[in-house]
């Protein structure tokens, strides 16, 4: 029994010593390396570390399809200090989640779970308890309803009661659904990282689309909390820390649908 304790506790306090312990840099060196694939007969490209193949999680070698991309991870490696911030480097995270697929999710689940969004959106449901939530509602999220409506023919409409639930008809799910669908499945990863990082489908569009820039969208997305701390009073590092990490994801999140979503020659860069 004792060493059945035993063995538990040394696992337990190695999980934890393994989540606190940072690795360290093991490279000085971060280059990339084109070649054609094999099957597809696409370029593809692939990060070296120290003339070391970069792999996933999953022990594959990452093999990317956008230049502007693998130039990209190859800055987040690059930009290293002495331990890795693993964690923080998002484009990475990205291409080996859309490669490893550790879910085993498909195209048709991400973008059905992307579309389940759409009904209760945060950006669809106006507050009138609050003439102040509501002014800036109306200034900062009935644009985004917009341009949705505006880019893909559709009526979805925001709604001022909870009991009011139908924001956007069939039709329009339907319009969305085809939108969604459009993307490849890296480019899918991206988007539904996107959503579940605001929470919000309209958000996450609006600055995939180029409406509006990260910034802009995260303003959207804190809408609430940030006139509660108008009144309230807030504490000022934890709202910037939270502001800087939602950030840091939707900005790659959108960079990494860009890269998946067009074609690139080295000399756009």
């Amino acid at each position: 029994m004792s060493s059945s304790l035993g063995l538990i506790a040394r696992r337990f306090v190695s999980n934890q010593a393994s989540a606190l312990t940072k690795p360290k840099k093991f490279y000085k060196e971060v280059t990339l390396a084109s070649e054609v694939d094999e099957k597809t007969g696409n370029q593809i490209h692939k990060v070296l570390l120290d003339h070391h193949v970069l792999k996933t999680q999953g022990g594959q070698v990452l093999k990317l399809d956008s230049y502007p991309l693998a130039l990209a991870i190859a800055q987040e490696w690059s930009s290293q200090d002495e331990f890795l911030q693993l964690g923080q480097m998002r484009l990475t995270g990205l291409a080996f989640t859309s490669q490893d697929n550790p879910l085993e999710q498909s195209a048709d689940t991400i973008s059905q779970k992307i579309l389940d969004y759409v009904d209760g959106d945060t950006v669809l449901f106006f507050n009138t308890e609050s003439s102040k939530l509501h002014r800036y509602q109306e200034e900062n999220w009935a644009p985004l309803i917009k341009n949705l409506n505006s880019d893909l023919g559709i009526q979805v409409r925001p709604s001022e009661s909870i009991l009011d639930c139908d924001v956007a008809s069939e039709t329009d799910k339907d319009k969305i659904d085809r939108w969604v669908r459009q993307h490849n499945f890296p480019a899918l990863v991206g988007l539904q990282y996107a959503t579940e990082s605001v929470k919000s489908f309209i958000i996450a569009y609006n600055a995939i689309r180029h409406h509006i820039d990260p910034e802009t969208a995260i303003d959207a997305a804190t809408l609430e909390q940030r006139t509660q701390a108008e009144t309230w009073g807030s504490v000022e590092w934890a709202h910037g820390l939270e502001r800087e990490e939602l950030l840091s994801r939707l900005s790659a999140a959108c960079l990494f649908v860009y890269f998946n979503s067009n074609n690139f020659t080295s000399k756009t860069v």
